[in-house]
């Protein structure tokens, strides 16, 4: 009976190591992979976005197209809008491509959208003056959000 306890014990300590969010040696969160970007609640403006809920997202920016993954968690309510929008962090601006649901109505997670070749480069060389923002039926001014670089 005691191995029993000793086992069940060093089972539950394990997967709350497991569990916990995985920080830098200074205590921060852990950047995400190279070219990915961590959507928060905390990012929205002016707030408060979904707490609890967060995402993932790719932007590659080409010569006349963008391309996108987001993948989210924790979301509640149905995504109305995933875009991007021109503004520094801590302001809110004006949609410039929708990303999702698309002109005919699919509303997807990845994919690409044709822009045009300027706003494809305004974004290719300021990434900081971009964020893509997740909109919900819960959360119509925003859920998460996140600058395309920091």
């Amino acid at each position: 009976m005691r191995s029993f306890r000793t086992f069940a014990l060093l089972a539950c300590s394990t997967l709350l190591v497991l569990a916990a969010p995985r920080t830098s040696d200074a205590g921060r969160p852990v950047r995400p992979p190279r070219g990915g970007l961590m959507m928060t609640p905390d990012a929205v403006v002016p707030g408060p976005g979904e707490f609890g809920a967060s995402a993932m997202a790719t932007v590659k920016a080409s010569r006349d197209e963008i391309c996108f993954t987001v993948d989210s968690i924790n979301i509640t309510g149905f995504i109305q809008t995933i875009a991007i929008y021109e503004a520094p962090a801590g302001q809110q601006g004006a949609m410039v491509v929708r990303l999702s649901p698309s002109p005919i109505g699919i509303n997807q997670s990845r994919g690409c959208v044709t822009v045009s070749a300027p706003l494809a480069r305004a974004i290719g060389r300021n990434p900081s003056a971009y964020y893509i923002e997740i909109r919900t039926t819960n959360y119509p001014n925003g859920a998460l959000r996140a600058q395309l670089a920091n």
